[in-house]
């Protein structure tokens, strides 16, 4: 029997042990259907605030301002550069589409004859051909006649441009949110160590940092390559006068995500120009729009991977798995996961020789 000055130690049962993990995965459970409705907003506003951290310490080291008012000069900054000029787009890209509906209610929308050397393009030409020359004499038939075909595209069509819309407001959300964390990022980067340094060990504080590189990379050398490219791309429209500049910079931005590239595009615009436009700027356009497709071939070698903790290829390819997968928060997640799992394998290899 223990005396009471030296009183046993009893070491908690399996049963018990068994019970405070139950009970710690009942609560994270529960946690993570309370924060659920904000996952996308925490996200988005902790890789903002990652992207624009070295700003923010910047600002508040040269300034000599508090953090919190480094963080609301940068959100105002965002809201100006990034919101104000998405919703003036998309306003101007609803007003064209109502004009259009109008235009061809009143049967006054008419599409110029196809250019010949359409039907010589492979596999489809010859169709596009025959649909375009029966719409230019015709479009009211010619919907009619391919309503089957035209509804669905019309359709995602509309779907995309809500899914946009919500996407601008949540993106706003989102820089607000950046804001808050930019404040507090000190605090929060202690967290983010003592996190990983409890979960992975020495290596986690080396996961942190890589973490945040990742982010930083993803940003500037896909998304940021991405946005560049698309907007170099609808200036270009905009001042040749392409109708419907707004859907095709989101088009643009789309492709250039996906890494298929401005082409798809660029044809049918300088397709357009040069069958409606004058030949100073049909040869403006299309320089402009060969030069916007080759953007990407030396800006992104410039900027992925530059300082990156891992091998470019890791970061490319988790990127853009992560985009199927998750769509476009899939960016930053697929790029993070692949980097630790890379980090880990790297280290329990080193370890092991």
């Amino acid at each position: 029997m223990a005396s009471p000055l030296n009183p046993q130690v009893q070491k908690p049962s399996q049963i018990h042990i068994v019970i405070q993990i139950l009970a710690l995965g009942i609560l994270l459970l529960l946690s993570f259907f309370i924060v659920k409705p904000f996952i996308t907003l925490l996200i988005w506003g902790g890789v903002l605030a990652i992207t624009f951290g070295p700003l923010h310490r910047l600002l508040t080291k040269q300034l000599k301002i508090r953090p919190g008012l480094s963080a609301g000069i940068i959100v105002l900054g965002l809201l100006m550069v990034i919101i104000l000029p998405a919703i003036l787009i998309m306003l101007s890209t609803v007003d064209e589409f109502k004009a259009l509906i109008s235009t061809f209610q009143s049967n006054d929308l008419h599409i110029p004859p196809p250019y010949d050397g359409i039907s010589q393009f492979p596999i489809i030409g010859p169709y596009l051909y025959s649909v375009w020359e029966e719409a230019s004499l015709n479009l009211s038939e010619t919907f009619i006649k391919h309503q089957d075909e035209i509804k669905p595209v019309l359709i995602e069509f509309l779907g995309m441009v809500s899914h946009t819309a919500s996407g601008i407001f949540t993106f706003t959300l989102s820089i607000l949110v950046s804001g808050v964390f930019m404040a507090y990022s000190v605090e929060e980067g202690q967290y983010a160590r003592k996190f990983f340094t409890k979960l992975a060990g020495k290596s986690g504080e080396r996961m942190a940092d890589d973490a945040r590189t990742t982010v930083i990379n993803v940003v500037k050398g896909i998304l940021g390559v991405s946005i560049i490219q698309a907007l170099f791309c609808g200036l270009g429209m905009f001042i040749a006068g392409i109708p419907f500049t707004g859907i095709w910079i989101l088009v643009s931005l789309i492709l250039s995500v996906f890494q298929i590239g401005l082409f798809p595009v660029s044809i049918g615009v300088i397709i357009y120009i040069w069958m409606n436009g004058s030949l100073g700027m049909a040869i403006f356009l299309t320089v402009w729009m060969v030069f916007a497709g080759l953007l990407d071939n030396f800006l992104k070698p410039m900027i992925l991977g530059k300082g990156a903790p891992v091998p470019s290829m890791v970061v490319f390819m988790g990127a853009f798995g992560g985009f199927l997968y998750s769509g476009i928060l899939g960016l930053f997640t697929g790029a993070i996961i692949l980097t630790f799992a890379y980090t880990l394998t790297m280290s329990w290899l080193e370890e092991a020789s």
